[in-house]
């Protein structure tokens, strides 16, 4: 018998290599598992890590937009008399610290609502969460500051020459303003300064059109590429830019936590100083395109934009150049067409909105027609202070607020008129007519002087010796009202005769109301009744020789008894405006109500080139702003009415006074 094992052996062997094989297949599913395991693990780390930026993301952007309402606000505040005495409500570190809580930007979700759940011990799994001491846990200034207790921003002008030269945000900063002294450098830094003594220099001009050592106050700058429409992303417009550069850092105290580096952005804040310049601007509802009467309008060119805090376009509405923009709403009735492009009634719808934004031109994001509350980051601030305009109120004592400028001194245009007649007597109570007035003036020397005229002593009538050059006079007009009587040609002449004169370029407005503690002056109404005095405006149709301009502000009725300002003069040198363009000196009238003519029929017609705006500043208020009226307090009939609405080309078209808005920006500096 014979006996062998071959296959035994080969089955051993194959028992061998199965087990090999299985064990090589083992090791690459756990291999696999693993590698999927820790795939999965980074894939959770990431999406950890982009969940806390993007948590981080949103608590900025709650933080910049509360930043817009709060700044301007705090702005004002330290403009106003007592602010000195609450100063550290104004300051940059409360400025940040407001904006932090009002963006609820430290907690998910608060203590508060957290105890209310019964959840205040439970472990939050939000690692964005964060808890700040103080303002300058989250912001910093980007570059060192030279000096000052307060290191949270670098203020845009030029005392901040390290910023001014540094290789990241020198080179994407706008052009620095100029302080007259190290203090108010040292007051910008510490609280948000708007002041009429910064202005532009001619060390710093990028983004100026204009040379600054003739426009130091207001130049030509690019508007910003918001959506907000007062005018076009890139088109130049009259304005100062006070600006501010801050860093928000997220993530400093939380690294250990979440293993992600702190994130920090660059900003830079601005407020736009924009003093009024459109063709139609109203601080109310404004109707364009109809008279109150439901007529339309016709002989009327609007070359430029439409602001209004409510809009409402009515019949066939042309806007050849611009926008068309509100703060609230606007309201489109009838065709309106901006630039030749027909705008439909729900332009600003959600959807409509977003869609329009997609289909813009490339880069400039601009809407025909805009709501200033659905377009981001911008806030738009008409300053108009209504009837208070007419005004003269003090702002106390420089060391009573924190800025150098007062808000009254910035807002009134009474405040700001450089001469003023103050009307101390009149006939009597019943009788309205000026018996006595004093003049205030700036001499050669700029000092504030001032003359008394009585009628019967120094204060000659048209018909005496003397009266025929003299300014001012008193009459009764065709409607029986009881004028004070201002003739234009004869004020330059006049100014020149008094003690230690004062040029009118110098002397360039005048403010004229009536002296209401005297017990034969009678407190002027608005509006107006018969037995009110009033002013009339004649022989102003040369005004060549008012060359800075002239502005006119009264809380009386104001008559325009004859043509105005109809010679053209040479454009001024660096100006912008191009020679042999036409220009005639700018002039502004402001009064609670204008008539135009002092006959009880306006026999010619009426008209107008420039801009017109409103002392209205209530949305119950409607504006209708070629609802012109004549002597006979009738309006004046649309055949008789030629208007060509224009915007400023340039700031030596800004008359001495004008109307303020303010308008906030906040971009990031790449």
């Amino acid at each position: 018998m014979k006996a062998t094992f071959s296959s035994g052996k080969a089955t051993r062997n194959k028992g061998y290599a199965t087990i090999a094989v299985v064990c090589a297949i083992a090791m690459v599913l756990l291999a696999m598992s693993a590698f999927t395991m820790r795939g999965n693990m980074n894939s959770f780390g990431s999406q950890a890590r982009a969940q806390v930026k993007q948590d981080y993301s949103q608590k900025e952007d709650a933080i910049l937009n509360s930043l817009l309402h709060i700044v301007p606000n705090k702005a004002i505040g330290a403009m106003q008399r007592n602010s000195a005495s609450s100063a550290s409500d104004y300051t940059w570190d409360t400025i940040f610290e407001e904006a932090l809580d009002l963006a609820n930007a430290e907690q998910a979700a608060s203590v508060e609502l957290l105890q209310s759940l019964d959840l205040a011990s439970a472990i939050s799994a939000n690692t964005g969460d964060s808890d700040f001491s103080s303002a300058s846990d989250f912001v910093e200034a980007p570059v060192h500051t030279a000096e000052g207790d307060s290191n949270l921003v670098n203020g845009g002008n030029w005392w901040e020459y390290y910023m001014l030269q540094d290789g990241t945000i020198g080179p994407n900063i706008p052009a620095a303003l100029r302080t007259p002294n190290y203090n108010l450098y040292l007051l910008d830094k510490k609280y948000p300064i708007i002041s009429t003594q910064k202005q532009y220099v001619d060390w710093y001009q990028k983004g100026l059109y204009l040379n600054p050592y003739y426009y130091p106050d207001f130049n030509l700058i690019q508007y910003p590429d918001v959506k907000f429409g007062y005018k076009r992303p890139g088109e130049l417009f009259v304005a100062k830019r006070n600006w501010w550069v801050f860093s928000l850092i997220f993530g400093k105290h939380n690294e250990d936590k979440t293993g992600i580096p702190p994130v920090r952005k660059d900003y830079v804040l601005s407020i736009y100083e924009i003093p009024s310049q459109l063709p139609l601007t109203a601080s109310s509802l404004m109707k364009v395109g109809q008279f109150a009467d439901g007529t339309d309008w016709s002989n009327i060119s609007l070359d430029g934009g439409i602001y209004a805090d409510v809009l409402q376009t009515d019949g066939t509405v042309n806007v050849s150049q611009g926008s068309i923009s509100a703060r609230k709403s606007v309201n489109l009735n009838g065709t309106t067409t901006v630039a030749g492009t027909t705008v439909t009634s729900g332009f600003d719808d959600i959807g409509e909105r977003e869609e329009r934004a997609l289909s813009s031109d490339s880069g400039t994001d601009f809407y025909d027609a805009s709501v200033t509350g659905n377009v981001g980051k911008v806030a738009f601030i008409p300053l108009n202070p209504g009837n208070d305009f007419l005004k003269r109120s003090s702002d106390g004592s420089s060391s009573e607020r924190i800025s150098p400028t007062g808000w009254k001194d910035y807002t009134r245009g009474a405040n700001r008129a450089v001469m003023r007649i103050e009307i101390l007597e009149m006939s009597d109570i019943d009788t309205q007519i000026p018996t006595k007035i004093r003049l205030y003036y700036r001499d050669n020397s700029n000092s504030l002087r001032n003359v008394t005229y009585t009628r019967g002593s120094n204060w000659p009538s048209e018909v005496e010796s003397g009266g025929a050059s003299f300014p001012f006079q008193t009459d009764v007009l065709d409607n029986l009202r009881n004028a004070f009587v201002v003739y234009l040609d004869r004020l330059p002449t006049f100014l020149e005769g008094l003690p230690y004169p004062g040029n009118i370029e110098r002397n360039n407005s005048i403010y004229i109301a009536p002296d209401e503690s005297d017990p034969t002056v009678q407190a002027p109404s608005i509006p107006s009744v018969d037995s009110d005095a009033a002013i009339t405006l004649r022989e102003g149709k040369d005004m060549s020789r008012y060359t800075s301009g002239f502005s006119v502000v009264t809380n009386l009725r104001l008559y325009i008894g004859d043509s105005l300002n109809n010679v053209a003069i040479t454009p001024p040198v660096n100006s912008g405006i191009p020679s042999g363009s036409e220009f005639f000196p700018p002039i502004s009238l402001f009064a609670p109500e204008k008539r135009f003519g002092e006959t009880l029929s306006v026999e010619k017609s009426v008209d107008l080139r420039g801009q017109i705006s409103t002392l209205k500043n209530s949305t119950g208020d409607t504006f209708n702003p070629l609802d012109l009226k004549g002597a006979d307090d009738s309006r004046v009939e649309s055949h008789k009415l030629n208007a060509e609405l224009i915007s400023l080309r340039s700031p030596a078209e800004l008359p001495p006074i004008y109307m303020m808005n303010w308008m906030v920006t906040i971009e990031e500096i790449q």
